[in-house]
């Protein structure tokens, strides 16, 4: 268990140092920074809930991390190409197949099946990051906040469908 606690521990740093490099940095102020933080974010929030299922040997997590995560991103890319030519697909900064974001849908994946499969002292943090990275596609004006919202609603949907919690046996 201390082996798990201390990997964990690592990961939290890691999360801890990038965040103080990106608000020391100069170039905060530019979208750029905050925005490549939530692309970062966009991977490795579910990578870290998958790493999790891994290390806890965990075989009914994993196979419930990768059928959520294959859901979500199916019913976002459907919503998008269903959107395509709907007004409410318009990105703020130009283009099109903004609603729903992925970015903020896979995101909340990640962090909505920590909470929900391992508990809340490991999912709350990582809701926090996905809060970011949400944050971080507005604020680059790729989305607008309903964008964020329904793909918040997609990850937390399919998590509560199909992500049980665990059940931990003690002698």
């Amino acid at each position: 268990m201390r082996m798990i606690i201390s990997k964990v521990l690592w990961l939290l740093l890691l999360f801890i140092w990038v965040f103080l490099f990106a608000f020391i940095a100069e170039f905060w102020h530019e979208q750029k920074v905050f925005v490549i933080v939530g692309n970062f974010l966009q991977i490795i929030i579910p990578s870290v809930g998958c790493y999790f299922g891994l290390i806890k040997k965990d075989k009914i997590g994993i196979k419930q991390f990768v059928y959520t995560a294959f859901l979500t991103a199916l019913l976002t890319h459907a919503i998008k190409w269903m959107t395509y030519h709907m007004d409410i697909s318009t990105r703020p900064s130009g283009g099109t197949k903004s609603f729903p974001s992925g970015h903020t849908s896979i995101s909340f994946q990640g962090a909505l099946f920590l909470s929900r499969r391992y508990g809340r002292k490991w999912g709350i943090p990582m809701l926090i990051f996905a809060s970011l990275a949400a944050y971080s596609r507005i604020y680059g004006q790729y989305h607008h906040w309903r964008d964020v919202i329904a793909g918040f609603f997609i990850a937390l949907l399919v998590n509560k469908l199909f992500v049980t919690p665990l059940r931990t046996t003690r002698p």
